[in-house]
């Protein structure tokens, strides 16, 4: 079940703010590729989205009964009861799924990196393949295997953690507006294009040897 198949949840906005949009991240927790922290984000929200839906569903029932369609009665009250009793019970449940949510949305914020990564959390590889993908690249899901890659638009795969890693620094971005099947455009953020600047360090001079004691001093220039 996706985000867009389901009820909306008071936390929905919320969650958007943090990780985007929830299609995706629904999508990528069924495709596996979500760390932790937002696989349980992911996996909290369905279970409140399910939720939300009782509620809804006893709420209607309730408005179908109290409409003044059928004949007010021991039977119609019998039913009002168990309706209202049902009602409270699923909005109960609902609100502890939504505590839990909080806490785990709570856990992705902890997570996340900061949004300018010093040098050494990175390794050489995770630069080398940010240095590959200043073209551009695309992340892209097997029909048939459902697996994920992602390549560069020279053709270099490049490996999912690194690329992983990139994204969760902020360094790279994806077009999340176009299914994974279709494939998503993958482009540096400016954040990562200022880290790929930093890492093209200038060469350092040598110094100029000290003469020895002794030697004959250099000959002046004339201009």
């Amino acid at each position: 079940m996706t985000a867009r198949e389901s009820p909306a949840t008071a936390l929905d906005a919320a969650i958007e703010r943090v990780v985007g949009d929830l299609a995706v991240l629904h999508h990528d927790h069924l495709s596996g590729l979500l760390p932790p922290e937002r696989a349980a984000l992911a996996a909290a929200h369905r279970d409140l989205a399910t939720a939300e839906g009782a509620v809804a569903y006893h709420r209607n029932a309730l408005m179908r009964l109290s409409s003044g369609s059928y004949p007010v009665d021991a039977p119609l009250l019998d039913r009002l009861r168990r309706t209202v009793h049902d009602l409270a019970q699923a909005t109960a449940a609902r609100d502890r799924l939504q505590e839990g949510v909080a806490a785990a949305l709570e856990e992705v914020r902890d997570a996340a990196p900061a949004a300018a990564p010093a040098d050494e959390e990175l390794t050489p590889r995770d630069f080398a393949a940010l240095l590959s993908l200043a073209g551009g690249g695309t992340m892209r899901e097997h029909l048939l295997t459902h697996r994920v890659s992602v390549r560069t638009v020279q053709g270099r795969l490049i490996e999912l953690p690194a690329f992983q890693r990139l994204e969760a620094h902020g360094l790279v971005t994806r077009d999340t507006s176009r299914a994974l099947t279709v494939g998503q455009p993958v482009t540096l953020t400016d954040t990562g294009r200022t880290a790929l600047l930093g890492t093209r360090r200038s060469p350092i001079t040598a110094p100029v040897p000290a003469r020895p004691a002794g030697a004959w001093p250099t000959p002046a220039r004339h201009h």
